[in-house]
C-alpha cells in the first residue's frame, strides 16, 4: 500500500514538473508602450510606439488621444518575428510621430486593443516638454536621417556586405562598429579669404545595417552659413576607403562664410545609430571545427537575387547595439583681405560680381519721386553684401535702399544678385546730375580688388505745384523781442479748495463702495459652493434631457459611436446628480443600494442596467442599426423620465 503511494506522488510530481517546463517556455504576451525620447524641446517631434508581441486573434486596437500633440505621421505599422536567446516570439508595432503643442508635463494614456476577446491597455508615458532654441531645432529638423539596411544584394560584394553584420565567436564588438561606421567631413578648402566660400559636407559611412539620427549639428561660429536641401530620405551612394566599398549618405552640407579672420574650427557632429548586429545560436552536437557560417551563406536560397531577410531563420538571431560617433574637428584659417590696394568703395564682397544701375525717370517736378535702381549679381556671397556708398547733389534728399534677394537655390558656389532701390526726392528745380555709382569686390581666384562703375545720371526737375518755403531770414533787425503784455488774462479763473468739490466726497465714499462690492461678491460665491450639490440634484433631469438631444442629433447623423458615448454619459450624470454620488464612486451596487433605499426596485433598476450595459457592449463593437439605435434613444429617456417621477414621489 505504502509503495502504491509512493509512485502515485512519483507521477504527480513529474507532470508538475512538465507543467512548470511548459509554461516557462509558453510565449508571453505583452502591451506595451515606448517613445524615443521622455524630455524633448517644443519644435522636437518624437516617436511613439505600442508593441503587441504574442498576441491572439488581435480584433481591435484603439490609439490614446493625443490633444496635447500633433501628429506628424502615423499610424505606422510594423510587424514580423524575432529570435532571442533561441525563442521565437511575432510582434505588431505601430507608431506615431509626435510634435507638442505646448511646454509642460503630460501623460500619454496607453493604447487600447482587443486580443482573444478581452481588452488589454499598454502602459502610459510621461513626457515633458521644455523650451528650445528654434534655430537649434530648424537644424536638426533639416539634417536628415539616414537609415540603411539591408536590400538585396547580387553577387560577391553583397555577400562581403552581410557578412561584415556578423558578429563571431570572441570578436570585439567596438572594434567592429569603429571599423565600419564612422564620420567624415569633406571640406573644398582649408586656406581662404575673409568673406570667401568654404563648402562642408558630413557624411556618413557604414557597413552595417543601421538606424542613425543626428543628436548634435555644429554650430559654425564666426561663420555665415546657408544650408543646401538634401534629398528625404536620404539616398546611399557608394565610396571606397582604402579600397573598401561603403554606403555613403550625405547627412549635411553647407555653404559657409567666414565673418572673421584668424583660426576658426568646424565643430564636430554627433549621431547615435541602433546597429543590427547577427549572432549564430549554438547547435548542440556540432564537434567540427569548421565556420558556422559556412553552410548559411552557401544556402542555395541565399543566392537569390530576392533574398531579403535571412535573419528570420531559427538557427541564427540578432543583437541590437547602440553607438554613438562624431566627426572630427576641422581647422579653417582664415585670411583678411588685403588691405594694399583696397578701394574706397569696398564694403566686403568677395567673388566674381556685375552691376547695373537705372533710374527710373529722366524728367520729373519737385512733387515727384525718383528711383535708383542699383543691383549686383554674380558668385560669392551675395547674401552678405552691403549698399554701395551713394552719392547725391544737394537738391535731393536721400532715404535707405530696399533691398530685394534672388538667391539661386541649391547653387554652389552660391550664385544670384541683390538689388538696392534708392528714393530719391528733388528739392529743387533745374538740372541736376548724380555721380556714377561705384562698387568694389575682391577676387580670391585672381587676388585682387576689381572696381565695377556706372554711367552718371543727368536729371531735369520742373517745379512742382507746392513750392518750397524760402529759410527764415534771420538778420539783423529781423529777430527783435516781442513786447510783453502784463495784463490779466482772460482765461485766468479764481481758485477753489478741493474739499469743497464733489469729486472730494465721490473719492471718499469709494473705498467703501469697494469693500461692499468684496463683501457682496464672497457671499454669492460661497453660496454658490454651498449649494452646488443641491443645483446638480435640482437640475439632473434637464442636463440628462440635453445632453439626449447632442445624442439624438448623433443618432440622425449615422454617428453610432458618438451616440452611445453620449447616451452613456446622460444616464451615468444623472444618477451622480440625482444620487448626490461623485463620478469616481459610481458603480451598479452603489447605485442599487442607493434606489433600494429609496423603494425604488423592480422593472426601473431592471431596465436601468440593461441599458448601462447594452450602451457599454455597443461602444466597442460598432456599427449598429438604426433602428436598434432608435430604441436605445427611446429608451434612455423613458428611464430618465421613470427615475424623475420616482424619485420626487
Amino acid at each position: 500500500m505504502m509503495y502504491r503511494f509512493c509512485i502515485r506522488k512519483c507521477i504527480y510530481a513529474i507532470l508538475i514538473c512538465l507543467g512548470l517546463v511548459a509554461c516557462a517556455h509558453a510565449q508571453e504576451f505583452r502591451f506595451t508602450t515606448t517613445v524615443s525620447n521622455n524630455t524633448v524641446t517644443q519644435d522636437e517631434p518624437f516617436q511613439i510606439q505600442f508593441m503587441l508581441e504574442n498576441g491572439v486573434n488581435i480584433a481591435s486596437f484603439t490609439p490614446p488621444s493625443f490633444k496635447d500633440f500633433e501628429i506628424l505621421q502615423g499610424p505606422s505599422q510594423m510587424q514580423g518575428q524575432s529570435i532571442f536567446n533561441g525563442k521565437r516570439s511575432e510582434y505588431i508595432a505601430l507608431s506615431y510621430l509626435l510634435q507638442p503643442k505646448h511646454v509642460g508635463s503630460f501623460t500619454i494614456a496607453g493604447a487600447q486593443a482587443r486580443v482573444n476577446g478581452n481588452i488589454v491597455k499598454s502602459n502610459p508615458v510621461l513626457i515633458e516638454v521644455r523650451k528650445g532654441n528654434a534655430q537649434q531645432q530648424q537644424q536638426q529638423q533639416q539634417a536628415p536621417q539616414p537609415s540603411s539596411g539591408y536590400p538585396p544584394h547580387r553577387g560577391q560584394q553583397g555577400n562581403e556586405d552581410i557578412q561584415e553584420g556578423i558578429l563571431r565567436k570572441g570578436e570585439d564588438i567596438n572594434e567592429k562598429l569603429k571599423k565600419n561606421i564612422f564620420l567624415k567631413v569633406d571640406v573644398d578648402k582649408t586656406n581662404l579669404y575673409e568673406g570667401e566660400q568654404l563648402t562642408a559636407t558630413y557624411k556618413l559611412y557604414t557597413r552595417l545595417p543601421t538606424n542613425s539620427s543626428v543628436t548634435k549639428v555644429p554650430a559654425f561660429k564666426g561663420f555665415s552659413a546657408k544650408d543646401i536641401e538634401l534629398p528625404n530620405p536620404p539616398q546611399a551612394t557608394e565610396e571606397r576607403v582604402n579600397g573598401i566599398p561603403y554606403k555613403v549618405f550625405t547627412i549635411r552640407k553647407t555653404l559657409l562664410f567666414p565673418l572673421q579672420s584668424g583660426s576658426l574650427e568646424l565643430d564636430p557632429v554627433e549621431v547615435d545609430n541602433q546597429v543590427r548586429l547577427v549572432k549564430m545560436v549554438s547547435k548542440k552536437g556540432g564537434g567540427r571545427g569548421r565556420d558556422p557560417f559556412e553552410d548559411f551563406f552557401n544556402d542555395p536560397a541565399f543566392r537569390d537575387p530576392f533574398f531579403d531577410d535571412f535573419f528570420n531563420r531559427p538557427e541564427v538571431e540578432y543583437q541590437d547595439v547602440p553607438y554613438k560617433i562624431q566627426s572630427n574637428p576641422i581647422k579653417i584659417n582664415v585670411k583678411p583681405v588685403p588691405v594694399e590696394g583696397r578701394p574706397l568703395s569696398y564694403n566686403g564682397a568677395v567673388g566674381r560680381f556685375n552691376m547695373t544701375a537705372v533710374v527710373d525717370k529722366n524728367k520729373l517736378t519737385t512733387d515727384d519721386a525718383l528711383t535708383l535702381k542699383v543691383s549686383i549679381s554674380g558668385q560669392g556671397n551675395v547674401n552678405l553684401l552691403n549698399s554701395p556708398k551713394i552719392e547725391t547733389p544737394t537738391g535731393f534728399e536721400k532715404y535707405d535702399p530696399k533691398v530685394t534677394d534672388d538667391i539661386e537655390k541649391n547653387s554652389n558656389p552660391l550664385s544670384g544678385s541683390r538689388t538696392f532701390e534708392y528714393v530719391l526726392m528733388p528739392q529743387e528745380a533745374g538740372e541736376h546730375t548724380i555721380p556714377a555709382v561705384e562698387f568694389s569686390y575682391f577676387d580670391p581666384a585672381a587676388n585682387s580688388y576689381k572696381t565695377l562703375r556706372s554711367q552718371p545720371f543727368t536729371i531735369h526737375i520742373d517745379q512742382g505745384k507746392h513750392i518750397k518755403q524760402d529759410k527764415q531770414d534771420y538778420g539783423t533787425g529781423k529777430n527783435d523781442l516781442v513786447k510783453n503784455d502784463t495784463g490779466i488774462l482772460d482765461w485766468t479763473r479764481n481758485h477753489s479748495w478741493f474739499i469743497l468739490s464733489p469729486w472730494f466726497y465721490i473719492l471718499l465714499l469709494l473705498p467703501l463702495l469697494i469693500a461692499a462690492g468684496l463683501i457682496f461678491y464672497k457671499r454669492r460665491r460661497d453660496y454658490n459652493t454651498t449649494n452646488a450639490a443641491m443645483l446638480k440634484h435640482r437640475y439632473a433631469n434637464k442636463v440628462a434631457l440635453k445632453r439626449l438631444e447632442l445624442a439624438a442629433r448623433y443618432l440622425k447623423e449615422g454617428k453610432d459611436k458618438a451616440f452611445y458615448e453620449e447616451t452613456s454619459r446622460a444616464v451615468w450624470g444623472y444618477l451622480s446628480s440625482k444620487l448626490k454620488i461623485p463620478m469616481a464612486d459610481l458603480s451598479k451596487q452603489l447605485i442599487q443600494d442607493k434606489l433600494s433605499a429609496r423603494h425604488i426596485n423592480g422593472s426601473n433598476t431592471h431596465e436601468l442596467f440593461n441599458l448601462i450595459d447594452h450602451c457599454e457592449v455597443a461602444l466597442y463593437a460598432p456599427g449598429q442599426d438604426n433602428r436598434k439605435m432608435q430604441g436605445t434613444y427611446e429608451q434612455a429617456v423613458g428611464i430618465i423620465t421613470n427615475l424623475e417621477d420616482a424619485l420626487k414621489n
